[in-house]
Formats: structure tokens, C-alpha cells, sequence
């Protein structure tokens, strides 16, 4: 793991500097953000700040550490913050309003330099090989180790849990979730096609009338005329 985040760092002075100076205040700036506008939503009323918040975090939960994904986190979080100021300070008093605006600045700042930044295509090849190889071999090492837990503490999930990947857990919830959405969408009942009024169509292909009856087949093309006899001479 120290070589990785070492392999990491030395990537990012590559490609983002503006990270490695920025970075850690800027994800400080978005965690305290974050905190405050849960504490202050998690009360048990529905409003439309609740439904804000969850597209936020969403839409940031696989960011990774470059100055783009943290400049629009800043920034959004920023956004939702500002237009509940004042609640927010009244339900806690030792929430720092200055942190808002920090925010934003933080924002500029990143992608002000990001745009600058302008890394030698070379160096950033051979950074990004030997932190791709390091975390191949630290995914391989952590696999085992998972797969050796479950099985030594098969009869103590409350201790398999421990070892196991919360981020697989929550990517194989949020697929069942996609599923499930899906599945429910209009037009569609059992993943079969549904026609307008609610009956699924037929399923060998054939077209269905709209009171969800099969269509009547249609009429055999008259037959051709024989062709005339000869006549004879």
C-alpha cells in the first residue's frame, strides 16, 4: 500500500499538481460540507434538498483524485450549502460559513491550474505503468486474503463481513437497483414488450390488435390464371 500511494503521488505531481498542493484541503472542504448538510436533512422530512443531496452524492461516490472530480464537488456541494446557510448554522452553531465560500474558491484554483498543467506525454506513461503494476499486485494480494477469510470464518459472517469489499457490495446493490428500475419502467412487464393498453404482446412475434387479441391473418393472394391451351393450327 505505501508503494502504491507512493506510485500514486508521484503520478499526480505528474499529470495534476494542482492535487498535490490543493488536493487534501480541497477533499477536507467536501467531507465537512457533506457532514453538515446530512446532519442537518436527516430529520425525517422530506423537501427537495433530500433528493439534491443523494443526486450529489451519487454522482461524486466513484470520484476519483484528479482536480476535476474535486472541482465540481466543491462546487456542488457548495451550491446545496449556500442555499441552506442559515439553517445550517442554526442547527449547528459550529458550522464555519466560511467553509462555503472556501469551497468555491478551492474550485478555481483546481481547474485554474489543471488547465495550465501541461504534463510530458513520456513521464506520464512510465508513471502510470508502474502504479498500474503495483496495483495489480496489491488487488491480487488483498483477493487472497479476502478469499482465504471467507472461507476460514465461513461460520462467522459478522467477522467474513469485515474483510470483505464494501465497494463490491454497494456496486452489486446498485445493480440490483438498476435491474429492479428497469424492470418497472413503463412498457415493459416481465422484460416482455407491453402493447398501449397494458396486455403483452404476443410473444412469437405476431402483431396483437389493440384489445390485446391476436390480429386475424391475413387473406391468401388469389390465385394466379392458368395459362391459356394452345390452340391448334
Amino acid at each position: 500500500m505505501h508503494a502504491v500511494q507512493e506510485a500514486q503521488t508521484r503520478l499526480l505531481l505528474i499529470v495534476d499538481p494542482a492535487v498535490a498542493d490543493l488536493g487534501e484541503r480541497a477533499r477536507f472542504v467536501v467531507d465537512e460540507l457533506e457532514s453538515a448538510l446530512e446532519f442537518l436533512l436527516d430529520d425525517d422530512v422530506d423537501e427537495p434538498a433530500d433528493a439534491q443531496l443523494a443526486r450529489i452524492k451519487e454522482f461524486h461516490a466513484q470520484d476519483g483524485q484528479r482536480s476535476s472530480a474535486l472541482s465540481q464537488a466543491l462546487r456542488d456541494y457548495a451550491g446545496l450549502a449556500e442555499s441552506l446557510k442559515d439553517r445550517l448554522v442554526e442547527a449547528d452553531e459550529a458550522f464555519d460559513v466560511r467553509l462555503i465560500a472556501e469551497a468555491r474558491k478551492l474550485a478555481e484554483d483546481l481547474q485554474r491550474r489543471a488547465l495550465a498543467a501541461a504534463p510530458e506525454a513520456g513521464a506520464s506513461a512510465a508513471a502510470t505503468t508502474t502504479r498500474n503494476q503495483l496495483l495489480h499486485l496489491m488487488v491480487a494480494r488483498v483477493g487472497a486474503i479476502r478469499k482465504t477469510a471467507a472461507h476460514v470464518f465461513r461460520r462467522h459472517p459478522e467477522i467474513a463481513r469485515e474483510v470483505t469489499s464494501a465497494y463490491e457490495r454497494r456496486r452489486r446493490a446498485a445493480a440490483r437497483r438498476e435491474k429492479a428500475r428497469k424492470a418497472a419502467e413503463p412498457g415493459q412487464a416481465n422484460g416482455k414488450p407491453v402493447e398501449a393498453n397494458g396486455k403483452p404482446a404476443e410473444a412469437n412475434g405476431k402483431p396483437a390488435e389493440a384489445n390485446g387479441k391476436p390480429a386475424a391473418a391475413p387473406a391468401p393472394a388469389p390465385a394466379a390464371p392458368a395459362p391459356a391451351a394452345p390452340t391448334t393450327p
